[in-house]
């Protein structure tokens, strides 16, 4: 008799251990579940949104509009060119079929401003947000080097230096960028993504 109910309480006791395994199991998949869906319904679309925000903003600075041309239509490097902003003119033949274009990254809101001048650079116009939509949340930093938006390559791709190298030595422009909202880090569920594009200036 004593023998039986010992064999029913070390069955007791195994069934219990099981049961918790299985609970175990079961709330783990669950909490993996939750966690999918919150990642779905709230990081995914703020990483979608600093995606869009990049792509738009590198389309603009190359491509530019029918207003006012990219980097792409350059015709010459303007004084003040450095590595938080970028001064160019396109058109042609004439002085007056020209425009200047300035697009600045701004340290203090880590947002990029564009404006535009007449006059070859001696005036600009007010700044524009690049894009004109982008939420003060979500902030511009350089990709590498926060405050490093652009850099120059000369001929054979070799470095221009500031300073050093005159401004009409520049053939190419690389454009290097991480767009994050808030903090960027994941674990906040904030969005962040990191681009590069470069584009020649033929200097004709």
């Amino acid at each position: 008799m004593l023998k039986n109910i010992k064999n029913k309480e070390s069955a007791t006791l195994i069934e219990l251990i099981i049961v918790i395994l299985l609970v175990a199991v079961i709330g783990a998949s669950i909490a993996g579940t939750v966690i999918f869906f919150i990642q779905m319904f709230v990081f995914s679309p703020r990483q979608l949104d600093v995606q869009k925000i990049a792509n738009e903003l590198i389309f603009t600075m190359i491509e530019g509009n029918k207003d006012i041309r990219g980097m792409r239509y350059a015709r010459k490097v303007i004084n003040g060119t450095s590595a938080t902003q970028f001064l160019y003119t396109y058109g042609y033949p004439t002085a007056s079929d020209q425009l200047s274009v300035r697009l600045r990254w701004n340290a203090s809101d880590k947002h990029i401003y564009r404006s535009t001048s007449t006059n070859g650079g001696a005036t600009w116009s007010s700044e524009s947000l690049v894009p004109y939509y982008i939420s003060p949340a979500i902030t511009i930093d350089g990709k590498d080097t926060p405050s490093v938006i652009f850099s120059y390559k000369k001929a054979n791709d070799a470095d221009w230096i500031f300073g050093t190298d005159p401004y009409a030595f520049i053939r190419r422009v690389v454009i290097s960028i991480n767009v994050k909202s808030g903090t960027g880090v994941f674990g906040a569920l904030e969005g962040s993504f990191n681009t590069t594009a470069s584009v020649e200036i033929k200097g004709f």
